[in-house]
């Protein structure tokens, strides 16, 4: 079961592992990065940051749209998580409409506007988030789990 869907370019850090893990009851994380993906030394330092208890998937974006059917049947709680806008929006559009999408981190880059403390986005990032919002889902900027949610959908 798909408990958590989050945009965070550091991808998992401690605000993942602990904060978000602990607060969802998350069993499995998901991550869907193509650069990662390529990068042995990534994913191994990836494999030893998360908690002993959690168990990890990582993907580019073609693998996981191959495993679908798989990651929709997941039973455990899954966090899935991705470092980017693009990546995010060209799965979900493969996957189907979901709830929400939580923005936790993206980091701020030349022609990015601000949007939060931690979000920034380019006008190509407003725009594919513009199509998850018209899909239904909601948008929402969200470092922490104590932290105050904040509307993304209603500033885009």
């Amino acid at each position: 079961m798909i408990k958590l869907i989050r945009i965070d370019h550091r991808l998992m850090h401690g605000q993942v592992v602990f904060a978000w893990t602990k607060s969802q009851g998350i069993e499995r994380i998901v991550i869907i990065d193509n650069a990662t993906a390529k990068d042995d030394f990534k994913k191994m330092s990836l494999k030893l940051s998360k908690p002993a208890d959690v168990k990890l998937s990582l993907f580019s974006v073609a693998q996981a749209i191959e495993r679908i059917p798989k990651i929709k049947a997941l039973k455990d709680n899954t966090m899935i998580i991705f470092s980017n806008v693009k990546e995010t929006h060209d799965f979900i559009k493969a996957f189907g409409s979901v709830p929400e999408i939580n923005y936790g981190g993206i980091q701020d880059r030349e022609g990015a506007s601000r949007f939060s403390n931690a979000i920034f986005l380019t006008p190509e990032e407003v725009q594919w988030s513009k199509e998850l919002k018209d899909m239904g889902i909601t948008l929402y900027m969200q470092q922490i789990p104590t932290a105050k949610r904040e509307s993304l959908n209603a500033k885009i």
